[in-house]
């Protein structure tokens, strides 16, 4: 058997342990719950680049669900968008915010608010989890943008960046004992986190994510994406590129220091799958460089509400009142003040993560 054959066998067999392993997940007690169809259905439209987007359609399914709703709205009436008058109209605070930054908080709302929360380990935890995904995935729309001819969607992209680690969050909430020995061993050896994953679970975090996410029947280049961006020279070629992107986002995520990926190997960006391929704008170092340093900026204005964030130069992040130009329109049929009551408890705690987080 040649080493081609033998990888593609042991591929098969870690994503059989996968398989199982989110069954079993599926199946607990704590049983990761299906996105709601309401959801996945305005999932669909944000994948979309911004000029397919359709607002109405958008706002239409927005106006339904009160706990988007709500936060939609706080969001726009936050110190960092607050303009003279406060907003009580969807349509007023999505053009308020910016079509961009609403598609990334809804997306981020309605991912954050269906997993679960998982133990705190050292170094590791919810909170810094969802800080690390929330820069990955701010890291990985950039790389979609036309100007680095990369054919993949920015919003696929923010949406594979926000997901990648949904494997680890399985793992820490299933089988945390195990999970807590790969942060131990991997931190004690400085090897990568899914290398320790295989030798303990028998399989790593990507394909765990990967399965979750075909779960909520996510597009295959998503899914595909998420499952080998750990090891994107191994994924179907089709498929290669998107990974690639996904492990390049992560690498500056993971070198901006803000959250924590439970991962304390870190890889240099020319050693990347991206750096490789010399058809790309993205393998030139020049470039390379340049977006560093464009999205660490970007993610320190993003980062301007975020209470208690120190970066790698010891600074930290400050409220400002940011304002603009207000508008007015009719509100549309929903009251965000009387979100059902489960909406209301994930609300108020996505809200109170947003104010420390989200832009």
């Amino acid at each position: 058997m040649g080493e081609n054959q033998k990888t593609e066998k042991k591929l098969l067999e870690e994503k059989t342990v996968a398989d199982s392993m989110a069954l079993d997940s599926m199946l607990s007690k704590i049983s990761i719950p299906p996105m709601p169809a309401n959801r996945l259905q305005i999932l669909s439209i944000v994948r979309q680049s911004n000029d397919k987007i359709d607002i109405g359609p958008l706002t239409r399914l927005l106006a339904v669900d009160p706990g988007l709703f709500a936060m939609i709205l706080k969001l726009a009436n936050s110190s960092y968008y607050r303009g003279v008058e406060k907003i009580s109209s969807l349509r007023c605070a999505v053009t308020r915010i910016g079509l961009t930054a609403t598609v990334n908080a809804i997306s981020f709302f309605c991912v954050q608010s269906t997993l679960p929360a998982f133990p705190t380990f050292k170094d590791f935890s919810s909170e810094t989890y969802w800080k690390f995904s929330w820069v990955c995935a701010i890291a990985a729309r950039r790389l979609g943008h036309p100007n680095l001819g990369i054919k993949v969607l920015p919003g696929e992209l923010y949406m594979a960046g926000l997901l990648h680690g949904i494997g680890k969050l399985m793992m820490a909430t299933h089988y945390p004992g195990d999970f807590e020995k790969c942060l131990a061993k991997a931190a004690k050896t400085n090897q990568p986190l899914h290398k320790i994953e295989q030798e303990i679970f028998g399989t790593v975090d990507g394909f765990l994510a990967s399965k979750i996410m075909k779960f909520w029947n996510l597009p295959d280049n998503i899914c595909a994406g998420v499952a080998f961006y750990q090891i994107p020279e191994l994924a179907p070629p089709e498929y290669r590129e998107i990974a690639g992107l996904i492990q390049f986002a992560f690498m500056i995520a993971a070198d901006m220091g803000i959250g924590a990926n439970g991962d304390p190997f870190k890889m240099d960006l020319s050693a990347t799958y991206i750096s490789g391929q010399s058809h790309l704008a993205l393998s030139r170092e020049s470039v390379q460089m340049d977006l560093v340093k464009e999205l660490k900026e970007t993610v320190r204005q993003k980062s301007q509400s975020m209470a208690g964030v120190t970066y790698q130069d010891g600074t930290k992040a400050s409220d400002t009142d940011v304002n603009q130009n207000d508008c007015s329109d009719k509100p549309l049929p929903c009251d965000p003040s009387h979100p059902d009551p489960p909406q209301r408890k994930s609300f108020f705690r996505l809200c109170s993560f947003f104010k420390k987080l989200i832009f």
